[in-house]
């Protein structure tokens, strides 16, 4: 290839490029999947899009805000930076979260905003078919966790209910952290 000129280079470059694309139609029949952070808050298994979470945390040392509405934690310094942690079973269940061994922070995100949510147990990445998604299965759900759902998938017999993080935000008084 060292004797061709600069733009024969490139051909050769493009030709042996056109070898490798992948086929459309053969692609076709390739399945979507959807990849979401999985965690269980007061029972109730939770998916959340893994392009809304920054992280997960064990639980930091957090300040108390005087002031704050019973389910707001608090304040942490989490490399440097503060976060607002929220205990996530208090605010959708209204039941604080217990703090065990298994608790973490999921840290998620919406714009430029992040907040810390307290949740019972972390299970990590889990990936479903785009096309499973159903609508919510859970019409008996407490207010505030309904108001955040938007579908839900089953897998090996246990449903996971998705959580949007933009509705978390906007139709919620999730923002709205002081005391009355």
């Amino acid at each position: 290839m060292a004797d061709l000129l600069p733009l024969e280079q490139l051909a050769s470059y493009e030709e042996r490029g056109h070898r490798h694309v992948v086929n459309p139609v053969a692609e076709k029949g390739r399945r979507e999947y959807w990849r979401a952070v999985s965690f269980r808050v007061g029972g109730v298994q939770l998916l959340v899009d893994e392009n809304d979470v920054d992280g997960l945390l064990t639980l930091p040392e957090v300040t108390v805000i005087p002031g704050a509405k019973r389910w707001m934690a608090g304040i942490a310094n989490v490399r440097g930076e503060l976060l607002p942690i929220v205990d996530f079973g208090s605010f959708l269940f209204n039941v604080p979260t217990e703090r065990a061994r298994q608790s973490h922070v999921l840290v998620v995100r919406y714009e430029d905003e992040r907040s810390g949510l307290i949740v019972d147990q972390a299970y990590g990445m889990r990936r479903f078919p785009a096309d499973a998604r159903t609508d919510v299965q859970m019409m008996d759900a407490a207010q505030p966790l309904k108001a955040v759902l938007s579908g839900s998938f089953e897998q090996d017999g246990t449903v996971f209910h998705v959580i949007e993080v933009q509705k978390l935000v906007d139709k919620t008084e999730f923002m709205q952290a002081a005391a009355q």
